[in-house]
C-alpha cells in the first residue's frame, strides 16, 4: 500500500510541493477525551513561589508540550521576561510525569483559559512520551 503523499503550494498556479514530515519535529496528537493533569507554579516573575495545586485538562500531547485547560486565570504576560514556571503532572497508560514546564501562551473561551505549556524535559522523557503515546493509541 502507497503512503499518501501531502502537497503544499497555490492551488490557483498549481505549483505543488511535497510536504516532508521531519523526524526530529515534534507532533502532536489531541486527545478525544482530555487527560487530567495537576499544575503548580514554581517561578512567578523570576522568583520562586509555592502554589497550591490546580487542577486542569490535557487537551493534547506532544514530546515537547501541551495544551491545558482550567478555570484559573493565571498571570501570563506575553510581554513579560519571566515566563510561568509550572510542575504538570499527569497519568498516561498507567506511567505519572511530572514535568517542568514553562506556559507560552494563554486564551480565554467562555469561562475556561487555555494556556499552551512547554516542557522542560530531556531526550529520554520525550522519546518515553512518544512511546506511551503509541500504546495510548492502540488502546483507543
Amino acid at each position: 500500500m502507497k503512503k499518501p503523499v501531502l502537497f503544499t503550494g497555490d492551488p490557483i498556479s498549481r505549483e505543488v510541493s511535497p510536504l516532508r514530515y521531519n523526524r526530529k519535529d515534534s507532533f502532536r496528537f489531541t486527545f478525544k477525551t482530555p487527560l487530567k493533569a495537576a499544575f503548580s507554579i514554581y517561578e512567578l516573575n523570576g522568583k520562586e513561589v509555592h502554589s497550591h495545586a490546580g487542577t486542569a485538562l490535557m487537551h493534547d500531547l506532544s514530546p515537547s508540550g501541551t495544551k491545558i485547560s482550567t478555570n484559573l486565570n493565571l498571570p501570563v504576560d506575553k510581554n513579560s521576561d519571566y515566563p510561568v514556571k509550572i510542575h504538570l503532572q499527569f497519568m498516561l497508560n498507567q506511567s505519572v510525569y511530572e514535568i517542568k514546564a514553562e506556559i507560552i501562551w494563554k486564551k480565554i473561551y467562555f469561562d475556561d483559559y487555555f494556556y499552551g505549556v512547554h516542557f522542560y524535559a530531556g531526550d529520554d522523557i520525550k522519546e518515553e512520551i512518544i512511546q506511551q503515546l503509541k500504546v495510548y493509541v492502540k488502546q483507543v
